[in-house]
Formats: structure tokens, sequence, C-alpha cells
């Protein structure tokens, strides 16, 4: 009877230990919206953000439309095929921010380039097969004066880009993921 139940607490323990493992090697999700808590720039001409930034790949909630509740009436209706956003459209406002002398900040404009994984320009790869790729649109956006230092006579800019990701011809389901190169110019 000692030895039942000194196989049934190792049998136990053992199950434990496992279930312990199987949680610690489960993949954790990743974090996919990046950070734009900046830490403010202290020199003059010192970027904010690194020169590159990794694009985190899109999620479902960005393809999948807010669900709608329908009625199928008929086989047609059943057969339909599913709606999913093809464009998606991303916005990082404050992407980068720049200290610079208060009489040069309307002569600032930013460059962005957008590289997939396979080093194609102004396409994401697949994160999965990184010769499948995404056609990627940046648009700038305006670069706006956020703070003044009287002291130092000098502006806090920040800019940003809009992301357009086209997944109408996209060869493989999953993420699309890429870098974008900021570069902060001045005419």
């Amino acid at each position: 009877m000692v030895s039942k139940q000194a196989n049934s607490h190792q049998h136990h323990l053992k199950y434990c230990l496992g279930m312990l493992v199987a949680l610690l090697a489960w993949p954790q999700p990743e974090a996919t919206a990046q950070s734009l808590n900046l830490p403010e720039p202290t020199q003059i001409y010192q970027l904010s953000t690194p020169q590159q930034v990794v694009v985190p790949p899109q999620q479902l909630g960005e393809i999948v439309p807010a669900p709608v509740s329908e009625t199928v009436r008929t086989q047609q209706g059943l057969l339909a095929r599913p709606q999913f956003n093809t464009l998606i459209t991303r916005e990082l406002p404050g992407l980068w921010q720049m200290r610079v002398p208060v009489d040069q900040v309307g002569s600032l404009y930013a460059t962005y380039e957008i590289k997939a994984g396979n080093g194609q320009s102004n396409r994401f790869s697949s994160d999965e097969r990184s010769e499948q790729t995404v056609r990627v649109a940046v648009e700038p956006l305006p670069i706006i004066e956020i703070s003044r230092d009287e002291n130092t006579n000098t502006a806090l800019v920040q800019g940003g880009v809009r992301l357009q990701f086209d997944l109408a011809n996209a060869g493989v389901a999953g993420g699309y993921v890429g870098v974008l190169n900021v570069t902060v110019n001045q005419r």
C-alpha cells in the first residue's frame, strides 16, 4: 500500500513538473505595438529614436474587420468569400523627436525608407518566407514643434509616418515585417 501511495505522489509530482515546464516553454506573445514613449533628446540634432525601426507585423484585428452580425438566407450567401481588409493603414505620428535651434524648425524635412527582410525597397517580407513580399507606401506626416526652451533657444520637434500595407497580393498567410530607416535633414 505504501508503494502505491509513493508512486501516486511521484506521478503527481512528475505531472506538476511537466505542466510547469510546458508553461515555461510555451511561446510568449510578442509585443506588437511599438512604444513611442521616446526619451527627450538633450543634444542638438540628436535623434530620439534609432535610425532603423523594426515595424511589427500586421495583427489579425487589422486584417479582419470588426464582427458584424448577419443572417444568411441563401446558399450563395453561405458560400460567399469572407471580407478582409487588404489595405491596412498605420500611423506612427511621434516616431521620432529632435532638438534643433529655433531658427531651423521650418527648414527640417525627414525621409523614410522601407526595406523588406530580403532587402527590397518599399516592401515588407513575410516573417516565414522572406521571398514573399507586400508593397508598403510611406507618407511622411508633418514635422511639428512640440516645445521650446528659451534658455537654449532650441525647439523640440517630432515627426512620423503613415504606412499603408497592400495585402491584396500577399502570397502567403502570416505577418509581414520590415525596417523603416529615418533620416532628418535641413533644407
